[in-house]
């Protein structure tokens, strides 16, 4: 427009339709005379609604339109038709135009000003608009490009809730193989190395001048493995490995019942040791105990061939120097009371518990004597054979007495049982 300093000219200057040429995006001018009909459509509006290019068009053929003139006063809000709209946009969002209505009395037209009304960048899209579509001054542009903020900012927050959740569930998992890893090495090794390890401290090798070792076998394993048939070796085997388990575990529960470590366990060999690595002036007693226990704790582990309880254990003590050492997470003891320890078991006699005379000068327990023994590399010596402990009851040897206390405090063994009394034992646990 040119800018004129006389507004007479300015007003007296006639209007008429071929002087109005609308190059705005979203601007409608409607003529009034002939039932809304379209004289002007801007240049975005006619990509979108194409038959807004004949010019003869009428606005309720294409928009949703109610009660102009009631708002003409408001933001006026068109909708376009779908099923008026060509087939290619049918599958696109409705366009939605918010505007304000002018009535131009000189025209008797409608002037319709409009903006789309896309809330992100992505409903432009879908519309195949552009930013550029909407005029520079409308606020709309503002308003997506700050929802647009808002929407990456709410991704960005949902991505740190996912990792942050992500990284609770590997914390999680962490934890877990931590304290599996735990359990391992507390079962592997005694409490207070286990400690040294996990800090990354070296454990020393170290000498003890006093300990007692105990080694074990079951008399009957190996006849209960030749006793399967060959067809029978595999459907048997995991009865076998299940028999061992199920004593094994009578026997470490032991360990910690007379604070005793569990050096190793080979096939039915299960090997003990007390006062390593923590020295303790009770260590024989504690091991004594141990093996009395797991003379009855064996007879209530069932034979897989046969059905009947394991019926005999060999057990072999002896008392002297050992060294001690702890290599790759593996406790190992040498020197030669581990040897003599193994000779006592290996010169037993099924049932029976055989000491070397270093045990035998302990007091308070039932003994008798074995007789002499071939000993390598130490010539004749005699053993003996331990019997029971005068000082104590089953229950408590098998660490029963604080359970029964418990329970019911009139269920305590009587303090008269004797060592071959098991069977009053599990009488009372089963009543």
């Amino acid at each position: 427009l040119r800018y004129s300093s006389n507004h007479n000219a300015l007003h007296s200057w006639p209007i008429t339709f071929e002087h109005c040429y609308i190059i705005a995006l979203f601007i409608l001018l409607l003529d009034a005379s002939i039932q809304l009909q379209v004289r002007q459509a801007g240049v975005t509006i006619q990509k979108i609604v194409p038959g807004l290019q004949s010019r003869c068009g009428q606005l309720d053929q294409y928009f949703n339109i109610c009660s102009i003139r009631k708002f003409i006063n408001s933001h006026f809000v068109l909708r376009t038709q779908r099923d008026r709209m060509p087939m290619a946009w049918r599958e696109r969002p409705i366009l939605e135009l918010r505007g304000q209505m002018l009535w131009m009395p000189p025209l008797h037209c409608m002037l319709y000003v409009a903006s789309p009304l896309p809330r992100s960048l992505q409903e432009l899209e879908e519309q195949s608009m552009h930013l550029s579509d909407i005029a520079p001054h409308d606020a709309t542009r503002d308003l997506i490009l700050l929802n647009q903020q808002r929407l990456a900012e709410m991704e960005l927050s949902n991505q740190l809730e996912r990792k942050k959740e992500e990284l609770h569930q590997l914390s999680k998992h962490l934890e877990e193989e931590k304290q599996k890893t735990e359990n391992l090495l507390y079962a592997m090794l005694p409490k207070h190395v286990a400690n040294q390890l996990k800090e990354g401290k070296r454990v020393e090798a170290g000498e003890f001048e006093e300990c007692t070792v105990l080694f074990s076998d079951v008399v009957t394993f190996t006849n209960i493995c030749s006793e399967c048939e060959p067809i029978q070796i595999v459907s048997m085997l995991n009865s076998i490995v299940s028999m061992l388990n199920s004593m094994y575990l009578k026997f470490d529960r032991l360990t910690t019942v007379h604070n005793v470590y569990n050096v190793e366990t080979i096939g039915d060999a299960y090997m003990v040791v007390g006062g390593v690595p923590i020295p303790m002036s009770s260590h024989t007693e504690r091991v004594a105990n141990f093996a009395l226990g797991m003379i009855i704790a064996a007879k209530g582990v069932t034979n897989p061939v046969t059905g009947c309880p394991i019926q005999v254990i060999e057990v072999g003590l002896h008392s002297g120097r050992q060294g001690w050492l702890v290599r790759r997470c593996l406790c190992i003891v040498c020197l030669e009371t581990v040897n003599m320890a193994s000779q006592m078991e290996s010169h037993g006699l099924p049932d029976t518990i055989n000491l070397s005379p270093s045990v035998y000068q302990n007091k308070g327990y039932q003994m008798e004597e074995h007789g002499e023994i071939e000993v390598k590399c130490k010539g004749r010596m005699r053993t003996y054979f331990l019997q029971r402990n005068i000082k104590v009851t089953e229950s408590e040897i098998m660490g029963l007495l604080v359970y029964f206390e418990n329970i019911n405090k009139h269920l305590l063994v009587p303090t008269d049982a004797h060592i071959n009394g098991h069977l009053e034992l599990f009488g009372c646990l089963h009543s």
